[in-house]
């Protein structure tokens, strides 16, 4: 066999492969991998990026070549992708096994073929009696007379790829094989901003608008939101109560800096002393604190498209709102026991919680949901920006219209009725229920039903593309009840399943 045959693509691309892309794409790429080898694992995000890089002038075929002697899980990984794809959904199982590569065992086999909603006792039946071993077996033989004699290989337009295995070396060749000016101009060393500027992050959000480069349109702002509930939802409880903490600690900064400038201008009809309110919310927002009825709303989009369960998005709340109320005590308790404040300024602070407290119930209630309102287009509006700079005037206009209108935000109001209760001015189960309540209250209204109602509902195209999309759509008892439960009560009914088998019948 001569070099060129041995990189050379011996068996055409057919309707027998496994096809990522329009049948028109400029360029076609090849792949023999193998489910558990970690070098595969490791380019499978490059892939996917490339994908998301090119779109659909990019065909994906996907070739399997398990190492099963290096390998041992690799074959039955590679026939449950297989059974899958009988069922039409070879991807979604794809991606599933390279996400979750150390845990490639039967039991885990069947659980992902559960959550992909597959006929079981087909997949099953197939995966125990090796219905696609020689499917599989054809491809490792066209792969060997292809020259392909490790994984990953890659084969662009019919030539081997023997280059290193990095993003920039596959886009590259890639982008040569097709004819990609656009790509191969962006790659220029001239061009790296440019570069930078139509790239997508690492959860799939957009970084520049598709029609207009330095505008998003409501879809794209809608990806970037959902980007960022990504991070919220995954982060621990441990980083979520010390970020929550951070933020309650921030809003401290608010009140301690209104109450200080009101004071010292305490005759000027035009309200100066609320020009530093939004002191602790730049903080936040800038430092990526999680501040409830911000970072918080925007989980709200992954219960909306069923990426993430109410228990989730519930958990979530509970943690950040906890920590934020500590955070703001923590402040309010050394304001009032030591003397960084003045006498006169004490007194201001003092007057807010009595303002506070002298509202109506439905009063707090409904300047709390148009807070949550403002607060959820302060963060529909940091997510269209691009820089710092304009996030920083956002927050800041958006955040003093709530003193300015005498509007009631749940945290910083925490900060001012929990200074009267360590003053000895109010007791702390009257500021929970005549205060905090109500306005919690309305914040998540005003900003839930500004999220639902505007930003979901008029929005088209809510996820990222598939290629870049790492999580699955939740069946909607686990949406109600959280996938935990679900896969507990399953694991149960397995068990159950499994004794009365094992039971021997009289």
């Amino acid at each position: 066999m001569s070099e060129t045959e041995i990189q050379t693509l011996e068996m055409p691309v057919s309707g027998r492969d496994h096809i990522r892309g329009s049948d028109g794409a400029s360029v076609t790429l090849v792949q023999y991998s193998d489910y558990e080898c970690l070098s595969c694992g490791d380019i499978y995000p490059i892939i996917q990026r490339i994908q998301n890089r090119i779109g659909t002038r990019l065909q994906l075929v996907f070739r399997n070549f398990p190492l099963t002697q290096q390998h041992p899980r690799a074959q039955q990984a590679a026939e449950a992708a297989e059974a899958a794809g009988a069922q039409g959904r070879f991807w979604e199982m794809h991606d599933l096994l390279y996400q979750h590569q150390d845990a490639l065992a039967r039991e885990d086999l069947i659980g992902y073929a559960e959550q992909l909603a597959l006929d079981t006792d087909r997949f099953t039946d197939e995966l125990d009696t090796g219905t696609y071993e020689r499917r599989i077996q054809n491809d490792v033989q066209s792969g060997v007379r292809s020259g392909v004699n490790g994984v990953p290989t890659f084969f662009i337009n019919g030539e081997r790829y023997d280059g290193p295995l990095t993003f920039d070396s596959l886009l590259a060749t890639i982008a040569s094989a097709g004819d990609l000016i656009d790509i191969q101009q962006s790659m220029q060393r001239e061009n790296r901003e440019l570069r930078e500027t139509i790239d997508r992050s690492r959860q799939g959000a957009p970084a520049a608008g598709e029609a207009v480069r330095d505008r998003f349109s409501a879809d794209e702002i809608f990806q970037r939101v959902t980007a960022t509930a990504y991070e919220d939802i995954d982060r621990s409880k441990q980083l979520l109560f010390f970020s929550g903490l951070a933020a309650g600690i921030s809003v401290g900064g608010t009140f301690l800096a209104r109450a200080a400038m009101t004071t010292a201008y305490p005759d000027d009809p035009t309200g100066i002393g609320n020009i530093l309110y939004p002191i602790g919310f730049i903080i936040i927002v800038l430092g990526n604190y999680q501040l409830f009825t911000e970072n918080t709303l925007t989980p709200v989009t992954l219960v909306l498209t069923r990426f993430a369960s109410l228990p989730q998005l519930l958990r979530l709340w509970g943690i950040v709102l906890a920590a934020n109320v500590i955070g703001a005590g923590i402040v309010a308790y050394l304001l009032a026991t030591t003397n960084v404040f003045t006498p006169e300024t004490a007194e201001t602070a003092q007057q807010f919680g009595e303002h506070a407290l002298s509202v109506s119930w439905s009063g707090l209630f409904y300047k709390g949901a148009f807070a949550g309102g403002l607060v959820a287009t302060m963060v529909w509006l940091v997510h269209a920006a691009r820089d710092s700079l304009s996030r920083f005037f956002i927050v800041y206009l958006i955040m003093f219209t709530v003193p300015a209108t005498e509007l009631f935000h749940c945290v910083v109001g925490a900060c001012e009725v929990l200074f009267l209760v360590f003053a000895g001015e109010a007791g702390l189960l009257t500021v929970f229920t005549q205060f905090f309540v109500p306005v919690a209250l309305g914040n998540t209204v005003g900003g839930v039903v500004f999220v639902a109602l505007v930003n979901y509902s008029m929005t088209e195209i809510r996820h990222f593309p598939d290629r870049g999309q790492q999580r699955r759509e939740l069946s909607w008892p686990e949406w109600v009840f959280g996938t935990r439960l679900i896969e507990r009560l399953t694991s149960i009914r397995r068990r159950d399943d499994a004794n009365t088998s094992e039971t021997p019948s009289e």
